[in-house]
């Protein structure tokens, strides 16, 4: 496996960094995560404005050029042959820090960040479990997303815990409450919840991280005449819902059949669902045949 460390690609094994990088001593860093469908990377902009956006509050330096992202990541999946396959891609930027450095109070522009970036084929399964749909896990407030809801941090401890708990259990992933036991998102993913014409989603002023497919998917709501709400719901407004699906750049968007013990619908992936998979999926192709126009 090829990766790329500060701008130079090289074999995964000789990949090294100081362990005194904040990244690893503190969670101090950014990340984001998105898809290649053939090689072609689609929302880069999205991405590289939400990772600018972060670093900035981070005061992390970050090159905002979207040419500069696309060169690096393509020539990247050219050196692991994924240009004919679709790819995930992370983009991991830490602090950065080295043995001379006192961390706890360093200045911003004392240390240089390190920029990491991997690329691997889209997991086999995921076809299967948008074409079948998976079950979900509700978890307590004490799973979800800490005081800097709004930055994707290399401090992600409470969602891999969380999604390990329900993997433990037999679900595919886990959905959040907050301690008003209002719907937060999934562990890795964004939540709609389908009843009648509408589509719901938790806000974000709730403490969550709206993906940059929520976005996407609310846009293709509206062109579908949906009704669309953003608004708090608890969960027994999910349990009770015609449809339900989770969102996220990689998964695209997946069908849930079932949250804890209670099956969702008829307990098959729903039409509306089914209608804006669609809808995202032709969006990706008019986004790529623009870009090879």
């Amino acid at each position: 496996m090829i990766v790329e460390l500060n701008g130079e690609l090289m074999d995964a094994q000789e990949a090294r960094i100081s362990p005194f990088d904040q990244g690893f001593l503190y969670g101090d860093g950014i990340f984001d995560t998105l898809r290649s469908y053939r090689g072609f990377l689609y929302r880069l902009e999205d991405h590289v404005e939400r990772l600018w956006r972060e670093a900035d509050l981070l005061q992390i330096p970050f090159d905002p050029s979207t040419h500069s992202w696309r060169t690096r990541i393509t020539s990247l999946l050219q050196a692991n042959e994924l240009v004919q396959l679709d790819a995930r891609i992370r983009i991991q930027i830490s602090r950065g820090g080295d043995a001379q450095t006192d961390h706890v109070h360093a200045q911003p522009d004392q240390l240089k960040p390190n920029v990491f970036i991997t690329a691997r084929p889209v997991a086999e399964s995921l076809a299967r479990q948008q074409d079948e749909g998976i079950r979900i896990m509700s978890l307590q407030s004490s799973f979800a997303r800490g005081n800097f809801p709004q930055i994707k941090s290399l401090n992600y401890l409470p969602s891999i815990m969380a999604l390990r708990f329900a993997e433990a259990k037999g679900y595919a992933e886990a959905c959040l409450l907050n301690f008003q036991q209002k719907v937060l998102e999934g562990a890795t993913s964004n939540i709609f919840v389908l009843r009648g014409g509408t589509l719901l989603t938790p806000p974000a002023r709730l403490g969550l991280l709206p993906g940059i497919t929520r976005d996407v998917v609310l846009r293709l709501g509206r062109a579908l005449d949906l009704h669309i709400e953003e608004r708090a719901f608890e969960l027994r407004e999910m349990l009770i819902a015609d449809e339900v699906f989770v969102t996220g750049s990689v998964k695209e968007i997946v069908p849930v059949i079932g949250v804890d013990r209670t099956r969702i619908g008829d307990g098959r992936p729903g039409p509306w669902t089914r209608r804006l998979a669609e809808a995202y999926a032709r969006d990706v192709a008019h986004h790529r045949a623009a870009a090879n126009a």
